[in-house]
């Protein structure tokens, strides 16, 4: 049975947020409608013409991807505009256009967490993290209406997983509530719920209040207002110093035995074709440094991860395996001391796309949703 776009992006963002996603980024649906019924699911890391084709072929209504179609807006929809081309080529074959990107980096599907635990590392910890901003939300309903209300909220997310730490997302429905006297007076023209106007009403009210994620504070907000029995009712949004949960980008820890970088990289290209669904071209994968140099504390960021060299080395790590970095940037670490695996870009995303499809097919709602890794889209350097 086909299931929405709007189910599955829901799905992804209960794992991925959108509002952990860079700024400059632009995840989410990019082309299509969330109405839009879909039975099979084409992933893939790039949106390249060769995919749309491969979707057209295997009769895919959604391309699921990493990496969005547009980052810049675009000037308009013709056809000898290159960066319209493909917009075009989805829209005109009734194709879906989803993006995970920046927000798919930090979640548990991320590809350092499956590269290191490849290479070893025993309870990686986050190389770059951020804890999410938490809010209090609280309002004060009629007694009868409190239980109706406290359900609406907790459906919208308030009251989950916003806890730090291991079990975090293990509560759910997290509420406190006390019990009082509301008064008001509704001036001319009003239309209140209880009592009349010009009357001084007074009613027995419960004081609901709970915590919410950044990601689900406007919805909390939205459904507050649509589900309150008062024409204005009175909420409070606080602010809490009190961190959420952690996400963030890479990996870094420890092995269980340090190992000279020899062996180490002998042992991780053998590992390596069991990380990937496919048999991708391994033949770019490169590795420099000392190899006598004993390697005991790692570091991991998937792509193009320039940015997290000065964390990398801040973090004491002797190796630091990566997707591409510049010249000069490897010439630095090497300088540092710090050995370095390129996997190339593609090698060191793919894995999370696979995650992702796992994660997806596994949902008892979309069981009967195919889900197809892409055959086409295998890298830019196994093309030649």
């Amino acid at each position: 049975m086909a299931v929405s776009v709007g189910s599955i992006a829901q799905a992804v963002e209960e794992k991925a947020p959108r509002s952990w996603a860079e700024e400059w980024d632009n995840a989410g649906l990019l082309v299509g409608s969330y109405a839009q019924q879909v039975d099979k699911v084409l992933m893939v890391l790039d949106g390249t013409q060769e995919v749309v084709e491969e979707a057209v072929e295997v009769g895919a209504q959604l391309i699921m991807a990493h990496h969005p179609l547009m980052l810049k807006p675009l000037q308009n929809l013709r056809k000898d505009n290159r960066q319209a081309r493909l917009p075009l080529a989805l829209l005109q074959n009734h194709i879906a256009y989803y993006a995970a990107h920046t927000n798919l980096d930090q979640s548990e599907f991320s590809s350092s967490l499956n590269l290191a635990n490849l290479a070893g590392v025993i309870q990686p910890e986050l190389l770059s993290e951020t804890a999410e901003q938490v809010y209090k939300i609280a309002t004060f309903v009629p007694v009868a209406d409190a239980e109706t209300l406290r359900l609406s909220l907790a459906r919208a997310g308030v009251g989950k997983g916003f806890a730090s730490g291991a079990h975090g997302e293990c509560y759910e429905e997290c509420f406190f509530q006390v019990q009082g006297q509301g008064m008001f007076r509704a001036a001319e023209g009003a239309d209140p719920a209880v009592g009349q106007v010009g009357e001084l009403t007074r009613v027995e009210e419960t004081r609901l209040e709970s915590i919410v994620t950044e990601r689900n504070l406007k919805r909390a907000v939205r459904v507050l207002l649509q589900e309150h029995p008062y024409e204005e009712p009175a909420y409070d949004v606080i602010r809490q110093e009190t961190p959420g949960q952690s996400h963030g980008y890479g990996a870094v820890g420890e092995l269980l035995e340090p190992m000279p970088l020899g062996v180490f990289w002998e042992e991780f290209l053998r590992k390596l074709p069991g990380l990937f669904a496919q048999d991708y071209d391994l033949s770019a994968v490169r590795v420099t440094g000392d190899m006598r140099q004993r390697i005991r504390k790692i570091a991991v960021a998937n792509g193009s991860a320039g940015s997290m060299l000065p964390k990398a080395l801040a973090r004491g790590a002797d190796l630091f395996i990566t997707g591409d970095l510049s010249y000069h940037q490897v010439l630095d670490a090497l300088e540092e001391g710090m050995a370095v695996i390129e996997l190339g870009h593609f090698l060191s995303e793919i894995p999370m796309i696979q995650s992702l499809r796992d994660y997806l097919a596994a949902r008892k709602e979309m069981s009967q949703v195919e889900w197809v890794i892409s055959q086409k889209n295998k890298g830019l350097w196994a093309r030649i």
